[in-house]
């Protein structure tokens, strides 16, 4: 199978399972008791890097739309709006900054992203969380070599860091390294099951060697 094949194929694969979740991922503005940082509502809708395989079963096309809307959506305008604000009246805060650059992720917005990420490594350089999605902002807008090497950097580091796992997976797919990306994502997986980038990275998994399974040469070179 050629490359443009094989890539196709990874692309589309299916992932109904998932398709009813709201998760918290890279580039996600939702805390844990399912308000936005700045304290609105939010939607369920997410955006992920480019390369991230699509969650609702149709492909690229719904992906692709899912992105855009979220890029427009009202409450992730609203919040990174609210987010500008609080920086504003605390900037040597990293946790708000990133906040911030989550925010402006999900709302495709890269180049504030990054600028808030800086920011946040520059008050704490130990930062990995900011690494690590600084590292997706650049992958998204399409420097992925970058991204890797950043990615594989934190990970030589910190080994246990599951949402760097995790995004090196996303890179590794986009390439079409399927084998790259399963290896990373089971780790991902096994590092907290119960994480919802755990649960995410086991349905990848799970996916990947259903479609392996029918599709023997849509592996790795």
């Amino acid at each position: 199978m050629t490359n443009v094949k094989r890539n196709y194929l990874l692309i589309g694969i299916g992932v109904a399972a998932l398709a009813a979740a709201t998760v918290v991922v890279i580039g996600a503005v939702m805390d844990g008791d399912g308000t936005t940082a700045a304290g609105s509502s939010a939607t369920a809708t997410q955006s992920f890097p480019s390369g991230h395989p699509p969650v609702d079963g149709s492909g690229e096309d719904a992906a692709a739309a899912a992105a855009a809307t979220a890029a427009t959506d009202p409450s992730v305008l609203r919040t990174i709006t609210q987010l500008k604000a609080a920086v504003a009246a605390d900037p040597q805060d990293p946790d708000l900054l990133l906040k911030l650059g989550d925010a402006c992720f999900l709302g495709q917005r890269y180049r504030e992203a990054g600028r808030a990420f800086r920011s946040a490594l520059r008050l704490a350089p130990d930062n990995t969380a900011a690494t690590v999605r600084l590292a997706m902002v650049w992958h998204a807008d399409g420097d992925s070599p970058r991204a890797l090497a950043t990615l594989k950097d934190v990970l030589a580091t910190t080994p246990q860091n599951q949402e760097a796992h995790y995004s090196l997976a996303i890179v590794y797919f986009s390439q079409g390294h399927a084998a790259r990306a399963k290896a990373e994502w089971k780790i991902a997986a096994g590092l907290d099951p119960s994480s919802v980038i755990g649960r995410r990275s086991k349905s990848f998994v799970d996916l990947l060697e259903d479609t392996q399974s029918a599709q023997p040469s849509a592996g790795d070179d």
